[in-house]
């Protein structure tokens, strides 16, 4: 059947830390959502929590007006820091990644 989108782009990540960097991910992430509600204003939406069964597994849930929005989201400088944690490897196996346009 037909789907009505809404145009809005939402982002799913799962993610697992290494011990040792829980404090450099808390620190990195809290800004990550500070500046994307704070600043970025087709950011509608930045969750992100830690599992309730196993220690240091997050996940996060990102809205944005359309998939512009994301892009935009890419480009500031708080994702720049989010993107440097991520290229020193502190993952104990790779993030999940899913993207998809939210349907009424």
């Amino acid at each position: 059947g037909y789907i009505h989108r809404t145009g809005v782009y939402c982002v799913n990540v799962n993610i697992s830390i290494k011990a040792d960097r829980r404090d450099d991910f808390l620190e990195v992430i809290r800004n990550n959502q500070k500046g994307t509600m704070d600043k970025e204003p087709l950011a509608l939406e930045y969750t992100w929590g830690e599992s309730a069964e196993k220690r240091n597994t997050f996940f996060f849930h990102e809205k944005y007006k359309g998939r512009s929005g994301f892009v935009a989201h890419q480009r500031t400088k708080h994702f720049k820091k989010w993107k440097e944690f991520v290229a020193s490897d502190p993952f104990t196996k790779p993030p999940q990644v899913f993207i998809f346009e939210s349907a009424q």
